[in-house]
């Protein structure tokens, strides 16, 4: 039996994109945070997770501005200046006692510019690949979406993130 691609529409920013085959949205009673996530899952394990984030409120409009600033910039790593002033965008990502960093860039991810943040979250061992994006071009509206897989599957998992980020289509 052949699987057929999950497409995902009008998400957020995400026009659409599509999903490996066998990956299928997480019924609502078994998603791990509230009516700002849409989860889906692979077929293969159900810790590896596409989740898409809104934390339905706007960061507070110096924390906007900076994150503009971080983004209006050519694509790049993250100094430790960056980081810190990004600090409301990557929530607990910014903090050495739950998330062990890897790595913090912005790139143009099909001709739109987001901040990057990878690395594992220590009391679960997931690893995260984590994408921030200015929803509204105000800096304070922040979508997320988020790769997550145990650390030791992680690698596993990345031609699938890949495929799946080149397929995104923007609005």
């Amino acid at each position: 039996m052949t699987r057929t691609r999950v497409r995902v529409k009008d998400h957020g920013q995400v026009k659409h994109l599509e999903l490996p085959p066998g990956w299928s949205a997480c019924p609502e009673e078994q998603r791990t945070s509230g009516d700002y996530l849409k989860e889906f899952r692979s077929a293969e394990s159900e810790d590896v997770k596409l989740s898409f984030y809104y934390r339905g409120q706007r960061i507070p409009r110096l924390a906007a501005e900076e994150f503009q600033k971080i983004l209006a910039n050519p694509a790049h790593e993250l100094s430790a200046e960056e980081l810190e002033q990004a600090e409301i965008v990557i929530r607990n990502a910014a903090d050495e006692e739950y998330f062990s960093l890897s790595s913090s860039h912005t790139e143009d991810l099909h001709g739109k510019r987001v901040l990057i943040v990878e690395g594992v979250w220590k009391t679960s061992g997931q690893a995260d690949y984590g994408i921030f994006i200015d929803s509204d071009n105000t800096g304070s509206a922040v979508q997320e979406i988020h790769f997550l897989a145990p650390e030791r599957e992680y690698v596993n998992y990345i031609d699938q993130i890949e495929q799946v980020l080149a397929s995104i289509t923007w609005k």
